[in-house]
């Protein structure tokens, strides 16, 4: 239907019509361009609308469930520690030598409680160049070792 010339002569049936049929073709034109403008930035890449999702508080004023496989947050296996007892190992070193520290020699035992001895082993070097270090002996373990 072309617009008429005269919109005096009209009548208001005719006018309420004319309106009905200009609001669709205006919807109809909207909805396009929407359309249009989406596939302009789908093609340019551009981003969409925001995906915005519900906010999660209308659930978080329910009362909690209460679930008995639900995982709950545990203590590691302990591992008890153990305090090191230190032993210093002498030796008889020849007359001129030099003092070079100690070398370590770690023993662990279980008898009813673990007790962990730290043996501090004299080393020594000789004025020939050679090195001495003191050897762990059954009488210096005590009840560590048969």
């Amino acid at each position: 239907m072309s617009a008429p010339q005269d919109l005096d002569g009209l009548s208001p049936t005719q006018l309420r019509d004319l309106v009905v049929l200009l609001l669709g073709k205006v919807a109809a034109l909207e909805r396009l361009v929407g359309e249009q403008r989406a596939e302009i930035a789908r093609l340019k890449g551009l981003k969409g609308p925001p995906d915005i999702k519900p906010s999660g508080m209308e659930t978080a004023t329910d009362p909690a469930k209460l679930d008995r496989r639900e995982k709950r947050m545990r203590r590691g296996k302990v591992r008890p520690r153990v305090s090191v007892e230190d032993r210093v190992l002498k030796i008889a070193a020849p007359a001129g030598s030099r003092f070079k520290g100690y070398e370590t020699y770690l023993l662990q035992d279980l008898v009813v409680s673990v007790r962990a001895i730290r043996y501090l082993r004299e080393r020594w070097v000789t004025p020939d160049g050679r090195s001495i270090v003191r050897a762990v002996t059954r009488g210096d373990q005590g009840t560590l070792w048969p």
